[in-house]
């Protein structure tokens, strides 16, 4: 499964999507950074601050829409470049090649993970934020790593989504419906059971003004993972590919 990894790097080197996912997970400390430059805060920002915002736009919003472009990307390319086919006529595991492009998925999410917390450190440190300690940042960092992560499990039904509709466009519009519903459900009590907005809720301690029970959360996200991956692996696995 090594080398299936180490080929999807390789295939990365030539495509433009993994640049623009990076850029994707600096955005938000830059928009924080230009909301500090136009006075948008009234007062000097601490770091605890600018990094809880970072983590928070970036969960809620740009981590939904990069993710889903990231499925897109990697569940079907193989099929809108036709090399689909000429990979498994080797001897190859379908199996085990649709959960290396999983264990790729959240490699990738570790990736943009690493970035934006340094990136939220850098542009924390350019708009003059004051109190930068090594437990805040790592505090920070392991926020965004376990929501990312939650987030890796609740996707997985729009990895079968990918295996049905291989065009990017109509993966990007889902992204964006998605990511509008979670900015609206994130902030209301019954966000706790939507698959897409706990993450953060979890991660971020929020999840507290609803309940104590994180529990049920957790299964939600965990059902909805098994269910996602369940369908993809049985449905790779057993469709005829296309020429």
């Amino acid at each position: 499964m090594l080398s299936y990894i180490q080929l999807e790097f390789i295939k990365l080197k030539r495509s433009k999507i993994f640049i623009l996912t990076i850029l994707g997970a600096i955005f938000p400390s830059f928009l924080l950074f230009l909301a500090e430059e136009f006075g948008e805060f009234s007062e000097t920002i601490t770091f605890q601050t600018f990094l809880t915002n970072v983590n928070m736009y970036m969960s809620v919003i740009f981590a939904i829409l990069l993710f889903t472009i990231i499925i897109s990307y990697l569940f079907g390319r193989e099929y809108n470049e036709h090399t689909l086919k000429t990979i498994l006529t080797a001897p190859t595991s379908r199996g085990k090649f649709i959960l290396s492009k999983y264990l790729m998925f959240l490699v990738w999410i570790l990736i943009i993970t690493v970035v934006s917390s340094i990136s939220a450190v850098l542009f924390g440190y350019a708009t003059g934020a004051t109190g930068l300690t090594a437990n805040i940042v790592l505090d920070s960092f392991k926020e965004l790593l376990y929501c990312n992560i939650l987030l890796f499990l609740s996707f997985s039904p729009l990895v079968f989504i990918s295996l049905l509709i291989t065009n990017m466009i109509p993966a990007m519009i889902g992204g964006a419906v998605l990511t509008f519903t979670n900015m609206i459900v994130e902030s209301h009590k019954y966000g706790i059971y939507f698959p897409w907005s706990s993450p953060y809720l979890i991660a971020s301690g929020e999840i507290a003004q609803y309940t104590n029970n994180y529990t049920i959360s957790h299964m939600i996200i965990l059902i909805t993972f098994l269910i996602g991956l369940t369908v993809s692996y049985l449905y790779f696995t057993k469709k005829d590919i296309p020429l």
